[in-house]
């Protein structure tokens, strides 16, 4: 054991059916971005976001229903 750091190689070349699959950083599997390190940071930035746009589209489609001859 020492404090020396270790010169490791952080890539690993993965053949299958003889095809090289490149690492991504995320994956979406099942509607779930999950990132490399399985942390759901950019599945929630994602939802906020389409849940955003759903509310604006619905509020504004909610401003044009308002009946005005009352």
């Amino acid at each position: 054991m020492s404090r020396r750091k270790r010169n490791e190689r952080n890539e690993i070349h993965i053949v299958l059916h003889f095809k090289l699959l490149k690492k991504v950083n995320e994956v979406k599997y099942l509607r779930i971005i999950m990132d490399n390190k399985f942390k759901f940071i950019e599945h929630i930035t994602y939802a906020d976001e389409k849940c955003t746009k759903l509310i604006y589209s619905l509020s504004k489609s909610a401003k044009n229903k308002v009946d005005t001859s009352t």
